[in-house]
């Protein structure tokens, strides 16, 4: 369990940030106020807003949260001591496809020498690697956000909606799955352990 190892990599008034909805993350959080206070800050992450529903979650179970817009990131991360961010997949060079706002996430904690912890279980492991991360960005209709009589009325309307994006490794200090927290150096032990020896040789 992720959550058992709350208390060890969230300290007293630390500021979190995170973003969108994720209950891995969330019952993290819960865990560690348990022992620990501190404050969680939330990106809410458009153009569903899952941020919102985060905070509300996390401040019913009395931890103090903030929401802040998605262009506010790179503003407060000077303030943030820590990253949480959840993996959608993790790769096997130790990159990551995560919700779309966590590259630029990742990347000002970066620039701003803080620390970022991801969370992922060990079913998350993918043997596979990425060459061309760019061309792995998840994108779904654009409908729900602009409807398709509104486009025709409109004119020509180029419109992207993504939803999952590639992180690199470069911008990931730490990952927290259910059987211990790693460096990027040991996931390919995990990978070993929990694929068959073709199966990786195939993700290769």
């Amino acid at each position: 369990n992720i959550a058992t190892q709350a208390a060890e990599h969230i300290h007293e008034n630390e500021i979190i940030l995170t973003m969108g909805r994720s209950l891995t993350v969330e019952a993290f959080l819960k865990a560690a106020a348990k022992k620990r206070r501190f404050q969680v800050v939330v990106a809410e992450t458009g153009p569903d807003f899952q941020g919102h529903a985060q905070a509300l979650a996390l401040t019913k179970h009395g931890i103090q949260t903030t929401v802040i817009s998605d262009a506010a990131v790179f503003a407060v991360m000077s303030r943030m001591n820590k990253v949480l961010l959840e993996a959608h997949t993790v790769l096997a060079n130790g990159g990551v496809l995560a919700v779309a706002g966590s590259r630029l996430m990742a990347e000002a904690a970066t620039v701003h020498k803080t620390p970022v912890m991801l969370a992922a279980s060990a079913f998350q492991l993918s043997p596979e690697t990425l060459f061309d991360p760019s061309t792995h960005t998840e994108c779904i209709s654009p409908s729900h956000l602009l409807p398709s009589l509104e486009a025709i009325e409109g004119g020509m309307v180029d419109e992207v909606n993504p939803v999952r994006e590639y992180v690199p490794p470069s911008s990931i200090d730490l990952y927290l799955t259910n059987v211990g927290a790693h460096p990027t150096s040991y996931l390919t032990r995990l990978i070993s352990e929990n694929y068959h020896v073709q199966d990786t040789y195939l993700g290769w």
